[in-house]
């Protein structure tokens, strides 16, 4: 089985653990949305589908979004305090679903533009700590293989390069 978190987040717990706390966090909107009849609370799907994406691998953050519609819907399937005209619900409904999408989207980008840069910079610091050692060797090669050899005087030295 693939694990449940980014391939950049390592954990020594349970891989699954962040799934169900956003799962749970998502069924805590949904429930509270039911409860509070006089405004839709649609939008507070979007910090849970935030840490979703903060944590979670890129195809189960996109796949919370369906799971947000779905316990919407379940909570609002038993709701019969609510009559909302149903063109104004589908709007409503659809634009809560493309701006949960546009959140998703645009921080799984922020995330991997994130990845990218780190992962530049660690090239770019490899490629410079190996020029570093190669300048090292360079210095070395100017000193003499052995000791100078002159009567009655005893010569010692020593080197130690920059990057070595």
């Amino acid at each position: 089985m693939l694990s449940l978190l980014r391939k950049d987040l390592a954990s020594d717990g349970p891989t699954w653990l962040p799934l169900i706390l956003v799962l749970a966090a998502i069924a805590g909107v949904a429930y509270v949305d039911h409860l509070v009849v006089s405004l839709s609370l649609v939008y507070l799907y979007t910090l849970p589908l935030t840490v979703g994406a903060i944590f979670l691998r890129k195809e189960i953050s996109y796949g919370l979004i369906v799971a947000c519609i779905l316990f919407h819907y379940s909570f609002h399937y038993f709701d019969s305090s609510r009559h909302i005209h149903l063109g104004l619900r589908i709007f409503h409904d659809l634009s809560a679903l493309f701006c949960l999408t546009v959140v998703v989207y645009v921080l799984q980008r922020y995330i991997e533009r994130q990845q990218l840069l780190m992962h530049t910079v660690q090239q770019q610091r490899d490629g410079l700590l190996k020029e570093i050692e190669l300048a090292a060797q360079v210095q070395r090669f100017f000193l003499p293989s052995g000791k100078p050899a002159i009567a009655g005087l005893e010569i010692a030295g020593m080197m130690h390069p920059r990057g070595a």
